[in-house]
């Protein structure tokens, strides 16, 4: 396999590192818009196993050029670029994969009802990449990915599905710091901040942000831990795609509570916005353009010098209730890592490294004819059986229980 891992950030080093361990690797080239980002990642990886390359995600024919002869394109930078890197790989001929869809495309303002989510404009390249003969793998991370597996498991298991639930939960602090995000900040304001997407009586609706607020109890070691809706790709793409007469689901998310206030006041002042506006800088006169978001992501700390310093345990866990031969049933399913136990094994974080690891799995699987689907999909219409199979490979332990 010929790979380019796009984007030097923290997924892109686990991606990275999985990868170049690989045997079935035969050729990997680390791209970033700064090559001396992407010098500093290929330098870190073993020894003459990975290219360093200068790629500009917002340049459509010069990643054609870059991505030409390789299988396979990993897409980690911010999903805005989605579109564009997606448009290059059809040109180029190579696979595409990635963690996150663009969620700020949303318009719509809370209550308001959707008529079709932001993931449906990478879903509309479901054709083309399927008469080039190539796979467009949507959101093949922890959450999105292993959710959606999960969900299709539980769904697969009931006659009439009625109710799907994605909890994502960390009872974890960082070092050192009052908090800290062990994704992109960036992402992360975004991400909680915007209207989340919700189904509700076989319809998508836009809620407030932060609504929903309500305690869930994790599995141990994690516990109860105050979630709230946020907006996220399986909400996105659920619906559409497990049937069964999916009724209502939705995504939430546990943040600390003094956090979840913060970014409430800062929405109200506007400093979650992505936009640039001019400022005077007070000391100097000097009026420089920036965007308020930009600001508060540079005040926390990069996720990739916190891969040592997390302590505590990462959860994902999905509801999945229904009927089964006319009787009420349901599953819960879940994984837990504890962050200081992934990175004495694997060198990262239990934030960084299930996102990046499925990823990397699911390209292998693409390679030995595991995943022969052609077209752009989300990972809940393939067979969930060889996921399970080889999550386990990459110290991914799914648990279930019923709910009956």
């Amino acid at each position: 396999m010929r790979a380019v891992v796009l984007g030097a950030g923290a997924i892109g080093s686990v991606a990275g590192t999985l990868l170049a361990k690989s045997k079935d690797v035969e050729r990997l080239v680390i791209a970033d818009r700064s090559l001396g980002a992407a010098r500093a990642l290929a330098d870190k990886l073993e020894r003459g196993r990975a290219e360093a390359m200068r790629v500009d995600a917002n340049k459509v024919d010069a990643m054609v050029d870059a991505f030409k002869g390789f299988d396979i394109v990993f897409n980690l930078v911010l999903p805005r670029f989605n579109l564009k890197i997606m448009d290059a790989c059809l040109k180029a001929g190579v696979h595409y994969m990635d963690a996150a869809t663009d969620l700020a495309l949303a318009k719509e303002k809370p209550g308001e009802f959707v008529k079709a989510p932001p993931e449906a404009l990478q879903l509309e390249y479901d054709d083309a990449f399927r008469k080039a003969g190539l796979t467009a793998l949507l959101g093949m991370g922890q959450d999105p990915g292993i959710s959606n597996i999960l969900a299709r498991i539980g769904a697969d298991r009931l006659d009439e599905v009625q109710e799907i639930l994605v909890r994502d939960g960390d009872n974890g602090s960082v070092e050192g710091y009052e908090f800290a995000s062990l994704w992109s900040a960036d992402t992360l304001i975004e991400e909680v901040l915007m209207p989340a997407l919700a189904y509700r009586d076989v319809r998508f609706v836009r809620l407030g942000s932060l609504e929903g607020e309500e305690v869930f109890d994790f599995p141990p070691p994690v516990g109860p831990l105050t979630v709230y809706n946020v907006d996220h790709e399986e909400t996105n793409t659920l619906p559409l795609f497990i049937g069964k007469g999916l009724q209502s689901m939705d995504f939430k998310i546990a943040i600390p509570e003094d956090l979840a206030h913060a970014l409430k006041v800062f929405q109200r002042f506007g400093l979650h916005r992505g936009a640039p506006i001019e400022v005077e800088v007070k000391s100097t006169g000097e009026k420089v353009k920036v965007a308020p978001r930009d600001m508060l992501a540079a005040l926390m700390p990069d996720p990739k010098t916190l891969a040592d310093k997390a302590r505590g345990t990462a959860s994902l866990a999905v509801v999945v209730r229904g009927l089964k031969d006319g009787e009420k049933a349901g599953w819960m399913l879940w994984m837990a890592l504890d962050h200081q136990e992934c990175y004495r094994k694997y060198g990262f974080n239990a934030t960084a490294y299930p996102v990046g690891a499925p990823m990397v799995m699911s390209a292998l699987m693409l390679e030995a004819g595991e995943i022969d689907r052609r077209g752009a999909f989300p990972p809940e219409v393939l067979d969930p059986a060889p996921f399970l199979k080889h999550l386990p490979e990459f110290g991914i332990v799914v648990h279930e229980r019923s709910l009956t």
